[in-house]
């Protein structure tokens, strides 16, 4: 694991193996034809990320244009900010503005927004799609 921030060639594998990895098994509410890939995936992708990386996980709360909200999770990697599913938060007139409070939370925490089976299928997914990367 590492304590230094990922260089941009590491971020862009870290993405690529990501969106091979996201499926509708591994999201709460996966529709690719009205949203991103990783709308839903914030959690489990948090908890890959700082199991394969090291770091921390981090959380926010993200407000909907309804007025609730969501919690949302997402790493911090020698002392900088990755979010691997921000582009979840461009669907026009559903979000507001995407704010970081940068809250420390724990993979266990993240789980508790994980369904059952969700987070084994992106561990296996991601390690494979990784593994293709190298």
């Amino acid at each position: 694991m590492t304590s230094a921030p990922l260089t941009a060639s590491t971020q862009s594998k870290i993405r690529r193996a990501l969106e091979q990895s996201w499926s509708d098994k591994t999201s709460v509410c996966f529709n690719p034809d009205i949203a991103p890939r990783s709308y839903g995936q914030c959690a489990p992708t948090a908890v890959v990320v700082f199991e394969t990386f090291g770091g921390e996980i981090l959380k926010t709360s993200v407000k909907k244009h309804d007025g609730s909200s969501i919690r949302h999770f997402y790493n911090r990697i020698g002392g900088r900010r990755y979010d691997f599913t921000a582009d979840q938060f461009n669907i026009p007139n559903y979000w507001r503005e995407l704010f970081y409070e940068d809250i420390v939370s724990s993979a266990a925490d993240a789980e508790t927004e994980t369904l059952s089976g969700q987070l084994e299928t992106i561990r296996i997914a991601f390690s494979l799609a990784l593994g293709n990367e190298s």
